[in-house]
């Protein structure tokens, strides 16, 4: 009922709404039709909207008047303050708390999604790093995910395949969400990874995701100002090309040729190899120095010779819709229980048009459900 709805209403949730949306409190009002305290006022729990301003409210911020619900999943209580981003200087807040926003309706997808299928047990080892804690402890870190998660000794394939059935939930930001790298946070029942907008390079989307997966190993509080991009960044060399691989495979001196075949077998950028190179004392500073100066020459600083076949994209959350859709439930009413868009369900899962191929006949193929979640 409409004063049902009123009377549930949620300041958090709707704070999230307009973060999603990407406006200010300024912006939020002149589009309702009320003022600015009114809005602050909403947020803040000190009033509710009528049911009329709730709906425009909605309309405004692009979800359903019942995703200002209270009864619903809580929004993350850290926020902001609590979520692992690369730079707080190359992107405004606004831009951050929209993509924070993303990572919060992603969980609000996986939380209706595990009403009708069983995900996997989030599974990750503890090993919370002091910012004094050098590269060995990184080292140590990520020997103990290759254990609990019985990943192999060298390169460990798929790993936001491995990520998600491990339990954590990984999507793709929105195109929209220029300038805003990778990011993570574990504030609830869930962690969450959000990953760059699909069609960046596939080995550097890898080492994101083995960045931020480092950063939900070692570091249960975001520290921005710290060391803790360091920290997590030695975790995804450690995890994606070990020491005690790395040392006898990577040449002695610039080979492309070599390099290009070492990107291929570990699933990492040339740039990463290249740097690796230089960590591990494999070739001196200035030999490091003239490699970049003549990949930068000869290709750019932004595209790779060789390029990795395909990016590593999550398949969990569209496993699960794709799963729970068979049984003849409408992808529409997941939407509508999310309360948000058709549109941004499917972006926030990964399904993109046509979701299913085609066989030679033109009817549509099986589509094999990797790690699907288990039962209905």
């Amino acid at each position: 009922m409409k004063t049902d709805a009123a009377a549930a209403f949620s300041g958090d949730r709707m704070r999230l709404a307009r973060f999603r949306a990407g406006l200010t409190v300024k912006d939020l009002a002149e589009n309702v039709g009320v003022t600015h305290s009114a809005v602050s006022q909403y947020e803040t729990g000190r009033t509710r909207p009528t049911y009329a301003t709730l709906a425009k409210l909605a309309m405004a911020t692009g979800v359903t008047p019942s995703f200002f619900a209270f009864d619903r999943r809580p929004v993350s209580s850290a926020g902001l303050d609590g979520t692992h981003f690369r730079s707080l200087r190359s992107t405004t807040k606004i831009v951050r708390s929209a993509a924070w926003a993303w990572s919060e309706i992603a969980l609000d997808v996986c939380d209706v999604l595990e009403r009708y299928v069983r995900f996997p047990a989030v599974s990750l080892p503890e090993r919370a790093l002091t910012p004094a804690d050098n590269d060995e402890a990184t080292i140590d870190a990520a020997a103990m995910l290759r254990d609990l998660w019985k990943l192999p000794a060298g390169p460990v394939g798929n790993l936001v395949r491995h990520m998600e059935a491990h339990g954590i939930v990984v999507t793709r930001a929105p195109t929209k969400a220029e300038g805003v790298d990778a990011f993570s946070h574990f504030q609830g029942r869930r962690p969450v990874v959000v990953l760059g907008p699909r069609g960046k390079d596939a080995g550097r989307s890898r080492f994101d995701a083995a960045h931020e997966l480092g950063h939900l190993i070692c570091h249960p509080e975001a520290d921005p100002g710290g060391n803790q991009e360091h920290q997590a960044h030695a975790f995804a060399a450690e995890l994606l090309m070990p020491r005690q691989y790395m040392l006898q495979a990577l040449p002695r001196r610039f080979d492309l040729g070599a390099y290009a075949r070492l990107k291929h077998e570990w699933g990492v950028s040339i740039a990463a190899l290249l740097y690796r190179s230089k960590k591990l004392e494999v070739i001196s500073d200035a030999a490091y120095r003239r490699a970049v100066v003549s990949m930068n020459k000869n290709y750019g600083r932004r595209e790779e010779p060789f390029p990795l076949r395909r990016s590593e994209e999550p398949e969990l959350l569209k496993s699960a819709i794709n799963l729970i859709c068979s049984t003849g439930r409408p992808i529409e009413d997941l939407a509508n229980e999310v309360s948000v868009s058709l549109d941004d369900l499917k972006a926030i899962a990964g399904i993109f048009e046509p979701t299913l191929p085609l066989d030679p006949e033109g009817q549509a193929a099986e589509v094999p459900l990797d790690h699907a979640p288990q039962g209905l």
